[in-house]
């Protein structure tokens, strides 16, 4: 359900339930998958996003106005809220890049490499910044540097483009060698409509006068604000069934299958994040 056809309390009751639904099937996804031995590096990190995502997507279902009763009184957080839902996308598009089932060996080995080496350097640089002069931060800094020279030596390496040559060189490596409009392409998500709820989930984290005059203008309670509190978790179904689907193409034969309502709302949320809002009737 879109959220400018939220018109009313029992609009966002059914909206919460599917919500709730995609939610419980994930988690369902996860707790099927213990004890399993992961095949590969990256299907390991893929697990460990995905758990990620989940805590993310829990902690939204818990900052979103109680489904079944109207509390005029209540606290509603659009910012925690927003950057909550902005933390799945974020975690959803680490996932894409590092699942990578549709490459060769040699690429998906340094896109994990890649991705731990800009991990590295940032502690790295935060250490320096900081002036530790703990062993453990002189640990990582070493670490730091022989990633980077991991990553130079790598025969992937001299695909990437010139500018990305040079920032690796020079010791700040990107966390994907990917642009986002390439990232969405690969993870058939239409790139406008990923830009777009970015865009807004930021408008309202950032401290900016868009975000502060709508704190001092937000009611909750009404409609309007019931509306504008939904938003960050329809922005978080379509990342959360992507993730899921990806945990099921990494583990095949060892999840279950979704329950039909829930298989229904996966799949038109899936269509949704690939063709974009502006497709939708």
């Amino acid at each position: 359900m879109a959220a400018h056809r939220l018109r009313t309390w029992n609009d966002y009751r059914a909206e919460i339930r599917e919500y709730d639904g995609v939610l419980e099937y994930a988690k369902a996804v996860s707790a099927s998958l213990v004890g399993h031995k992961t095949p590969s590096t990256n299907a390991s990190y893929a697990e460990q996003i995905f758990v990620k995502a989940l805590s993310h997507s829990v902690i939204a279902r818990r900052l979103a106005p109680d489904p079944e009763r109207k509390v005029e009184a209540e606290l509603w957080d659009v910012p925690s809220i927003s950057a909550i839902a902005r933390c799945v996308i974020d975690a959803h598009d680490a996932f894409v890049y590092i699942a990578a089932t549709g490459v060769a060996q040699e690429e998906r080995e340094f896109r994990v490499l890649l991705w731990e080496a800009h991990d590295k350097t940032r502690r790295a640089k935060m250490l320096t910044a900081i002036g530790s002069i703990s062993p453990e931060a002189k640990r990582i800094c070493t670490e730091a540097e022989e990633l980077v020279q991991t990553v130079v030596a790598h025969p992937v390496f001299a695909m990437l483009r010139k500018d990305l040559q040079k920032k690796t060189r020079a010791g700040d490596p990107p966390a994907f060698h990917m642009s986002q409009r390439e990232l969405c392409e690969y993870a058939n998500v239409n790139y406008d409509y990923y830009t777009a709820i970015t865009v807004q989930l930021s408008n309202h984290v950032h401290t900016y006068p868009f975000s502060i005059k709508q704190l001092f203008n937000f009611r909750a309670g009404n409609l309007d604000s019931l509306r504008l509190m939904a938003l960050p978790l329809q922005y978080v179904i379509p990342f959360l069934v992507r993730m899921t689907d990806g945990m099921r193409d990494l583990f095949p034969g060892k999840t279950p299958e979704p329950p039909s309502r829930t298989a229904r709302s996966m799949e038109l949320w899936r269509i949704l994040s690939t063709q974009g809002v502006r497709s939708a009737a």
